[in-house]
């Protein structure tokens, strides 16, 4: 393997204290293209593979405060957790994810102790889900 693991970020979030108003404000205000929600997530299509998602505040340690977060592309990421892990990159979470979701994903701490993730898309664009929003 090389010595780059990771590449571009292709996801970015907001973990918010009120899921609400920040989906209205990426929405209304940014005219960003909603393609799902939840009760504790809202997705933004920003061209394939591009999501940015808003998240509310939970107890989770990579949802655990307000702040913006990237992830960055991998191939395979369980490969590229395995890696990250064995040169000392704190896990914060194990691999997640699942197609139906478009692909996979983890989160780890910087040196700082910033959180950032990682993920794997899978294609073709954003899957069709059963409990996706009507926006």
């Amino acid at each position: 393997m090389s010595s780059q693991v990771v590449g571009w970020p292709v996801w970015a979030g907001v973990i918010a204290k009120d899921l609400e108003a920040q989906r209205r404000f990426y929405r209304d205000s940014m005219g960003f293209k909603e393609i799902w929600a939840s009760d504790s997530a809202v997705w933004f299509d920003l061209g394939w593979p591009n999501l940015f998602e808003v998240i509310a505040q939970s107890t989770q340690p990579q949802y655990s405060a307000p702040r913006y977060q990237v992830a960055f592309a991998v191939g395979d990421i369980r490969v590229a957790y395995a890696e990250l892990v064995a040169r000392g990159v704190k896990p914060l979470t194990e691999v997640d994810g699942e197609p139906r979701y478009g692909g996979y994903w983890c989160y780890f701490e910087d040196a700082e102790g910033h959180v950032f993730g990682i993920t794997q898309r899978l294609g073709p664009p954003w899957p069709a889900r059963q409990d996706r929003a009507g926006a």
